[in-house]
């Protein structure tokens, strides 16, 4: 079931720049958020962790007034949705939690913008439904396990060690994470850290960034599950854009992703980190814009 609602209880948002008019869908773990703005030819967008669909914001706005229908889901534990503690947070269910919110708007043609943790949880739904991706977005993001990516999997065993859930659970360790990948920190403001910050104020609402944090480790099997279907998706427009300063997912990803997808198209932002988003949205809206009207004949590449 489909239903909208305020966010009268989200006093630390900033609704001048996320005008958006909420939704909720019922799912695995609770109800979840999501935006629904513009018509068109739909865009899926896919956070990471400990973001939500905030982090889009500025593309949402401008791609859904340029004639596209810009769909992103606050994952269960994110956001504005619901935040349970007895939810397993898998990437698997997270997967299946996007896949019912495409059926539900029946969402085909799809251009899918991946970031951070999004990249598996929206390649998981791409490679099990090739027919409905018409393009994909990677903005720095891994693939496969973390077994190669240092900076990830260093997260991922503090996380699954003694002292990882009393570091995650009893501060805003996750969110706190985002200002030191800022390359000019100048551009990390008050409203962006209460836009971060404000979904986990409570303790009770953080278990959502520490069982992420934990997968990075104990679903090893299904990153690497996931990656090996990555066949499916070579005939369909793929665009890399990377922040070249992200301690996290750097060149070294980028180009193992790219050696994978050597048609893809690249453009890299060399003053930018792991949040381009944040940091360069002007720069980002227009290789979006460029490449959507680039791609636009373009048909899912996918044969039955």
């Amino acid at each position: 079931m489909i239903a909208t609602a305020d966010r009268q209880d989200a006093q630390w948002l900033n609704r001048h720049s996320y005008p958006f008019t909420p939704n909720y869908l019922q799912v695995e773990g609770g109800r979840m958020h999501y935006v629904d703005q513009g018509q068109g030819e739909p865009i899926v967008f896919v956070h990471g962790t400990p973001t939500w669909s905030y982090l889009f914001r500025h593309l949402i706005r401008d791609l859904s007034a340029d004639g596209y229908r810009c769909v992103a889901p606050d994952h269960i534990g994110f956001g504005l949705s619901e935040k349970p503690a007895d939810f397993s947070y898998s990437p698997g269910a997270l997967t299946r939690n996007l896949g019912k919110l495409i059926d539900e708007l029946d969402l085909h043609d799809i251009t899918l913008v991946i970031h951070d943790f999004g990249g598996p949880i929206g390649m998981g739904y791409a490679v099990d439904h090739p027919e409905r991706i018409k393009r994909i977005v990677l903005l720095n993001t891994w693939v496969g396990d973390v077994s190669k990516e240092p900076a990830a999997e260093k997260i991922g065993k503090m996380a699954v060690g003694p002292l990882g859930k009393f570091l995650y659970l009893s501060s805003l360790s996750g969110p706190k994470m985002i200002k030191p990948l800022f390359v000019d920190r100048d551009k990390y403001t008050e409203e962006i850290q209460n836009a971060y910050f404000g979904p986990f104020l409570r303790k009770e609402d953080r278990h959502g960034t520490f069982a992420l944090a934990k997968h990075l480790i104990e679903s090893s099997a299904w990153f690497n599950e996931i990656w090996s279907c990555r066949e499916v998706l070579l005939g369909k427009q793929m665009m890399l854009l990377w922040g070249m300063k992200d301690p996290t997912f750097g060149e070294k990803t980028l180009n193992r992703i790219w050696h994978e997808f050597p048609l893809a198209e690249v453009h890299t932002l060399k003053d930018a980190g792991h949040f381009a988003l944040e940091e360069n949205p002007r720069q980002v809206l227009n290789f979006m814009r460029d490449f959507l009207k680039m791609t636009a004949s373009a048909s899912t590449g996918y044969l039955s």
